[in-house]
């Protein structure tokens, strides 16, 4: 008798840690989604001096600020690794742009 409680309290609780799982999945699913769709896009960083270009830009470090948190969460990143990866590079060029780094000559070194 105890042993069925046990195998039935230890598939509960796989159950409820796969739906869990798959609630916060979807969640951060929903959090990549917004991000994206308020991040500058990369064709839109082409033409710096688009006035809706540069009200992204200026808005950007709320949005990088949201993917980094993502990216400290080692569940995120395990979950929605590239899409993370890829939304951190976008913030990556656009510091780039806003700092001027984007147009120095990068050189190996030697």
């Amino acid at each position: 008798m105890n042993v069925r409680i046990a195998v039935a309290a230890v598939i509960a609780a796989a159950i409820l840690g796969a739906g869990g799982l798959w609630l916060y999945s979807t969640w951060v699913g929903h959090e990549l989604d917004d991000i994206r769709s308020r991040l500058v896009t990369d064709a839109k960083l082409e033409h710096p001096d688009d006035p809706d270009t540069t009200a992204g830009i200026k808005l950007a470090p709320v949005q990088c600020a949201r993917i980094y948190d993502l990216r400290a969460n080692p569940i995120a990143r395990r979950l929605r690794g590239d899409e993370i990866r890829s939304l951190w590079r976008r913030c990556e060029k656009i510091a780039d742009m806003v700092s001027g780094l984007d147009k120095i000559e990068k050189k190996l070194p030697q």
